[in-house]
């Protein structure tokens, strides 16, 4: 498994695998006992994009940490796996990641379900 530095990681585009633009990283949420990542918080690249996510303290949203698909140039979350995290949280009313307010486009297909952070790096 590669490596990356965090440092790299603020800033980078945060995109789904169906390549609709989310936004820049601008910070993780780690669990401070395991240090394990569990959310991306975003600077969403449009206004009111990604309004039905969970906030962090500073109202940016996040998105769980299980639907990064890959890091290298750019972040790739699963667009199915965000949409299973907003069915969860609806349901349950749990704060959870949900997916961007943006209707996928007509006509594309999902890729395949791959397993969380497969071929990403970790920070």
């Amino acid at each position: 498994m590669g490596q990356i530095l965090a440092s790299r990681l603020r800033g980078m585009t945060v995109v789904t695998d169906r390549g609709l633009n989310l936004g820049k990283l601008s910070d993780l949420m780690i669990d401070e006992n395991t240090g394990a990542i569990l959310s991306l918080v975003i600077k969403p690249a449009e206004k009111g994009m990604l309004d039905n996510l969970p906030k962090d303290d500073r109202g940016l949203p996040m998105i769980s940490y299980s639907s990064v698909i890959a890091i290298k140039e750019l972040i790739v979350v699963n667009e199915r796996v965000l949409a299973i995290h907003h069915m969860k949280a609806s349901t349950t009313g749990v704060p959870s990641a949900g997916v961007p307010s943006t209707p996928p486009s007509p006509g594309t297909a999902p890729v395949g379900s791959e397993a969380p952070g497969q071929g990403s790096a970790p920070a």
